[in-house]
């Protein structure tokens, strides 16, 4: 098993960890749940965790991926950084979710405010990760999105010589 298949099996779960996470944490305090507000923050801690892993395995699978034939190192470069600003989020989640968790079993007067500042912060990394994962399917999925390898190389190429 290489960085390249972990990548693709746990790619997902910032995206859809935080929107399982972030809808059953706001049902679970609309509704007054303990039950839904916990199995939120685990949600939560699931798209963090998973966030963290995509992060790493992403960093190893991109020297892997650029080389194969047909694939933008344009369309790489674009997935990377819509998933570094996804890496900004996912890791204050779960740290926030762990705090969140502690102050809910001691029964903190701070509980609420962190649940719902957890939502908030899985609110934004649902939509940071969405947009990962649609720069992420530009890079191999031609079926959906065509082909602009050739067009983006030279423009990737472009850009790095402009940057040195």
């Amino acid at each position: 098993m290489n960085a390249t298949y972990i990548h693709l099996l746990v790619n997902h779960l910032p995206l859809f960890g935080a929107l399982f996470g972030t809808a059953a944490l706001v049902w679970g305090l609309l509704k007054k749940n303990s039950g839904l507000k916990t199995a939120g923050l685990l949600f939560l801690l699931v798209a963090s965790l998973g966030g963290w892993v995509a992060h790493i395995s992403g960093e190893k699978a991109e020297h892997f991926v650029e080389e194969l034939p047909g694939v933008s190192r344009q369309s790489v470069h674009e997935h990377e950084e819509a998933a570094e600003t996804t890496h900004l989020f996912v890791v204050p989640l779960g740290v926030l979710v762990i705090l969140a968790l502690y102050l809910d079993k001691k029964g903190s007067r701070w509980t609420t405010l962190t649940l719902w500042a957890a939502a908030s912060l899985g609110t934004a990394t649902c939509v940071t990760a969405a947009l990962a994962a649609e720069t992420g399917g530009h890079i191999i999925h031609t079926e959906v999105h065509g082909s602009d390898s050739e067009k983006g190389d030279r423009e990737h190429d472009t850009q790095e010589a402009h940057q040195d």
